[in-house]
């Protein structure tokens, strides 16, 4: 957080400033207190008017010294909040893909909304509401010494104990703050589910269970807020009760002063407001250090999200010889996925990976593309360790074409360009190879809009928008995860069958099943079980030597 408040330092100075001259202006009205109760018991009407004109003026000043720091203040907090809203989500799109999945992505959603609204009202208002304090409080002293250095020390004395609450109080209040914002989490995760599972839940006739876990979610996270808030409560009423004391103690004093002739009533009446001045700063200074103490957990939380994976790809990758695979093993966990893997790909060839559910194959794709870094063994484009290449320049040389498709609620046009510049013959080339063209013919136009992920189109067109979106970059490496599963039969052997026809293209295709001609047609069919490449050859050579992909294959076809 410091960094932040660093990154805005002249309008932090701005703000503290005018905070400042604004506070130590209202504290001297203390002075005109007393003026004004002396000339009325001396009876000087003359000295009133003026004393009149010069306070109507003095609240002008004020007015203006408080709405420039109000301005300020608000201005703070936006670019602070702005500026770590923004590190922290680009913390979180920066992370490496397996700590990304570590949370659920409603915890990243819970943070950048929940959390920000907690640090706002809980760390940067207080924050503020201590500088405002402060400046208060040390101008109230300087009067109250200026009048009467008893009193002062009289009202240090029994406000003693105002300073040990925040140390006691802020532990307590932190644990509480720190529950509700994983109770926030939470709680926004179980509603992301619901909403996401709408479908079902109506289609199951779910509604009823829904409805009563609904209301034990929502009584849990009241139950946490009030939590929080009743110890907040607790903070404040002591405050009260301190602040109280204080103030009937100094007004007895001043009060015994004034009997005994050793100050007039107008020091008793700028004494008595500046008493409230002490005591209202002190009390906000001791409220607000509370919660920004409570608030370390989740600054901490920001400052986590906020750094950005260790960059370890350097190098601008390059695929002019092949990638290369020897002895590659992987776990998720404890959980063994892939084991000795070795294999050779190699430029404008195509490779059909095939294998029972399970066996590895989006896993042993996903180890190519980098998203992984725990692994054993060795992967290298052209010599190259996939772990020293630029994650960027990766993504810039591959295309995926994955099973589950994502649409952003934006038009098709958008869908497949990405915000990317592409020709208007790139653009129909896409089109065609992809089988876009059948969705516009369709009655749907390149700017028709899709809905939130694609509810707007049907599960084949959502595919085909997909295809499209990695043939119009024209990658030189092109992977189809079951990428054309969600369209027909003859759609989708027009789609794969365009693939196979681009001479310069390396494809791998990771298939459940296709027809026999097209199989025919790869290079290579790489076929795993269990976690490990079975066999490795052409399909007739495979078919031929009637083992583990014979049987395979055969009892699919049978199926």
């Amino acid at each position: 957080m410091k960094g932040f408040l660093e990154g805005s330092r002249w309008l932090l100075f701005a703000t503290i400033t005018f905070c400042l001259l604004a506070n130590i202006a209202l504290v001297l009205t203390s002075k005109q207190y007393e003026w004004f109760f002396d000339v009325v018991a001396s009876g000087d009407v003359s000295k009133f008017a003026w004393l009149v004109l010069f306070a109507m003026g003095y609240i002008v000043v004020i007015a203006i010294l408080f709405y420039i720091y109000l301005v300020c203040s608000k201005k703070l907090i936006k670019q602070v909040l702005v500026q770590l809203r923004g590190k922290t989500f680009n913390g979180i799109m920066n992370k490496d893909m397996k700590v990304y999945y570590e949370q659920n992505t409603s915890e990243y959603i819970s943070v950048l909304i929940n959390d920000i609204n907690l640090l706002e009202e809980n760390w940067m208002k207080p924050m503020l509401g201590v500088c405002e304090s402060t400046g208060m409080f040390v101008t109230t002293v300087v009067m109250l010494l200026y009048y009467s250095p008893w009193i002062t020390l009289s009202i240090f004395v029994t406000s003693a104990l105002v300073f040990f609450v925040p140390t006691a109080l802020g532990k307590y209040l932190s644990k509480r703050q720190q529950g509700l914002s994983k109770e926030l989490a939470s709680f926004t995760n179980k509603v992301k589910n619901i909403f996401s599972g709408f479908d079902v839940i109506h289609s199951f006739n779910m509604m009823s269970h829904i409805n009563k876990n609904f209301v034990m979610y929502n009584e849990q996270l009241a139950q946490r807020k009030y939590e929080a808030d009743h110890f907040k409560v607790v903070n404040d009423t002591v405050a009260q009760v301190l602040g109280i004391t204080i103030q009937v103690g100094t007004s007895c004093l001043s009060a015994y002063l004034v009997l005994n002739e050793q100050i007039t009533i107008g020091v008793l009446a700028a004494v008595i407001q500046l008493c409230s001045r002490f005591v209202s700063p002190l009390m906000s200074i001791m409220n607000n250090l509370s919660l920004i103490k409570s608030m370390n957990p989740i600054i901490q939380k920001f400052d986590d999200l906020s750094k950005k994976s260790q960059e370890t790809c350097r190098n601008k990758p390059h695929f002019s010889d092949a990638i290369t695979v020897l002895q590659m093993s992987f776990a998720y966990g404890s959980h063994p996925v892939l084991q000795d893997i070795s294999l050779e790909i190699l430029p404008a060839k195509k490779y059909a990976i095939m294998g029972e559910s399970g066996c590895g194959k989006t896993t042993l794709v996903k180890l190519l593309l980098g998203y992984y870094s725990n692994f054993t063994g060795s992967i290298r484009y052209d010599n190259e360790n996939v772990l020293d290449l630029d994650s960027f320049g990766l993504n810039e040389m591959v295309s995926i074409i994955q099973q589950n498709v994502y649409m952003f609620d934006e038009t098709i046009m958008y869908n497949i360009c990405l915000q990317q510049e592409y020709s208007g013959e790139s653009l129909m080339q896409a089109l065609d190879s992809s089988g876009c063209r059948k969705i516009l013919k369709e009655g749907l136009s390149i700017d028709y809009r899709v809905g939130e992920n694609g509810c707007n189109l049907s599960g084949g067109q959502k595919q085909r928008i997909a295809i499209a979106r990695a043939l119009i970059r024209k990658t030189p490496i092109l992977i189809l995860d079951e990428g054309t599963s969600s369209v027909d039969m003859q759609s989708a052997y027009e789609i794969e069958d365009n693939l196979l026809a681009i001479k310069e293209l390396t494809l791998l295709s990771i298939l459940h099943k296709t027809s026999e001609n097209l199989l025919r047609r790869y290079d290579e069919i790489i076929y795993m079980e269990k976690g490990r490449i079975a066999e490795q050859g052409s399909f007739d050579e495979l078919m031929n030597k009637k083992h583990a992909f014979y049987k395979f294959y055969t009892i699919s076809d049978e199926t």
